[in-house]
């Protein structure tokens, strides 16, 4: 698999992949900023994570995740988020995505790129922040609400950003306490230990 190890989409792969038992090279992308399609494995969209197999690239963090548990023989195991049959958990991982997104959104305007704040920016932070608080007032029914008998995408995802939040992006935390109290306890499952966060040299 071609990304980084200070990506959160990366890392939900890579945890899934351990879940799953699946063996999985990572392949850094050295040059994030670069503007060639071949340093991401062909994606016109210049975006990771990429995985190559059988000589062909499959591009995004969810294809790569169908294409590594339907190899393992273990769809089934997981929960998906087109699974999702109720407002609470279709608005759930609706939140989660957009979160996901927008956090990659704040990194590359506010600290990679250094720019001021402008109406845009503004915005997509104070739905980031809004999406946050609508997580953790609800966390505790849409935990309930998840299958308790599969790997669930949502609490893999919901850990990855979770933890990338300090460390790229420095929102407080603490006012988050079902989330917070949620990541801690997630993050002592092996395949979070095995994927910390860091940069590539």
């Amino acid at each position: 698999m071609i990304g980084r190890r200070s990506s959160h989409y990366t890392r939900v792969v890579r945890m899934l992949a351990l879940e799953l038992d699946l063996p999985l090279r990572l392949s850094p992308i050295m040059d994030l900023m670069s503007r060639d399609a071949a340093v991401f494995a062909g994606n016109p969209a210049l975006k990771l994570p990429i995985l190559r197999v059988d000589g062909e690239s499959v591009f995004g963090t969810g294809n790569i995740c169908r294409v590594l548990a339907r190899r393992a023989g273990a769809e089934h195991r997981v929960f998906w988020p087109e699974q999702a049959d109720t407002p609470l958990l279709l608005n759930a991982h609706e939140l989660l995505a957009h979160a996901m997104a927008a956090q990659v959104e704040v990194v590359m305007h506010e600290i990679v790129a250094k720019r001021p704040p402008d109406v845009v920016s503004v915005k997509r932070r104070e739905g980031l922040v809004a999406s946050l608080a609508w997580l953790d007032r609800h966390l505790d029914a849409i935990l309930a609400a998840l299958p308790d008998d599969r790997l669930r995408w949502f609490d893999i995802t919901l850990h990855c950003l979770l933890e990338h939040i300090p460390f790229r992006n420095p929102i407080d935390l603490d006012g988050y306490p079902a989330l917070t109290a949620f990541s801690r306890d997630f993050a002592q499952r092996a395949s979070a230990q095995a994927t910390p966060y860091g940069f590539d040299a």
